[in-house]
């Protein structure tokens, strides 16, 4: 494993805090002493920074001054890119993140996603490039067997939380006004695909109306109706009940055309020409990468319209 890739998930120097933050280690060193950037101390008595407690930092900055840093430009141009720093490292990363996540290493993991995010990564490529995959894996060994229920319950817990302090990190794109409502489908209790999915759209400036796991799609038309969004975002692992499930997406897409919302579905569930005959929609995501595409196309049209 690579030196970067044993650094992610560490704390910060100041030099690797002034860098991420695009000003001097002076500047760091003298908000650090004034209480203002949490420190932490090393045993050898050195000073060291958490990267969620510099990512906070940097978001709260931007909201009281209005200037983003020269590195808060370079960020918003990688976000555009959608894809993870070092191309290849990708991997290496995902194993990393597969590590702690096994082992229940909450804070570890978010160091992980808030120190690639304080680089420039943006949100839809830390969870196609890093957790999903690692998650994946997880996944895998436990149908084959080699990992038990409850490892695959720590796994789970510990990249929620990672992505709750991803979205404390976060320094997002200005608010739109704009509406999305997400959830998973009926009898699937998957909750990271639905955490992810609503922060890659509060990431671009979205009020999401996250309605969690199990779903059923008659509760979901209601909401629409209800909240009037402009996307919809349904997750789904194994559809069950086709037949009464499609009888009910009918009043999914009826409700999202008096809305004018786009619906966007996503996840095994949803696989197969068959399947998606029965659930139309207008994007069948692969990866958060497309949602976020698909989100910000809406954006665009109505700065546009």
């Amino acid at each position: 494993m690579s030196t970067r890739a044993n650094n992610l998930g560490k704390t910060l120097t100041s030099k690797e805090a002034a860098r991420l933050l695009g000003v001097s280690e002076a500047s760091v060193k003298r908000w650090a002493d004034g209480g203002l950037l949490p420190t932490v101390k090393t045993a050898g008595g050195h000073r060291r920074f958490r990267p969620e407690d510099v990512a906070v930092f940097r978001r709260e900055r931007l909201h009281k001054t209005g200037r983003p840093s020269a590195r808060a430009h370079s960020e918003t141009r990688h976000e555009q890119g959608a894809s993870l720093r070092g191309g290849a490292k990708h991997e290496e990363t995902a194993g990393l993140m597969y590590d702690v996540l096994i082992g229940g290493h909450a804070e570890e993991a978010a160091a992980i996603l808030v120190s690639l995010h304080l680089e420039g990564v943006g949100v839809s490529a830390l969870a196609d490039k890093v957790l999903c995959p690692a998650m994946r894996r997880v996944g895998d060994l436990w149908h084959q067997g080699e990992l038990s229920v409850a490892q695959e319950h720590v796994a789970t817990r510990a990249a929620l939380e990672a992505l709750q302090a991803l979205r404390a990190s976060l320094h997002p794109h200005a608010a739109h006004g704009r509406r999305a409502v997400c959830c998973a489908a009926e009898e699937d209790f998957h909750e990271l695909p639905v955490q992810a999915a609503a922060l890659v759209l509060e990431a671009r400036g979205w009020d999401v109306v996250n309605l969690g796991t199990s779903t059923p799609f008659y509760a979901l038309a209601e909401a629409i109706g209800h909240f009037a969004p402009r996307l919809v975002c349904v997750a789904s692992t194994i559809l069950e009940g086709l037949d009464r499930a499609a009888r009910e997406y009918g009043e999914v897409r009826r409700a999202a055309a008096r809305s004018g919302a786009g619906v966007v579905i996503g996840g095994a569930g949803f696989a197969g020409e068959d399947v998606r005959r029965r659930f139309p929609a207008e994007l069948y995501a692969e990866d958060f990468g497309q949602l976020e595409e698909f989100a910000v196309s809406i954006s665009e049209e109505g700065e546009t319209g």
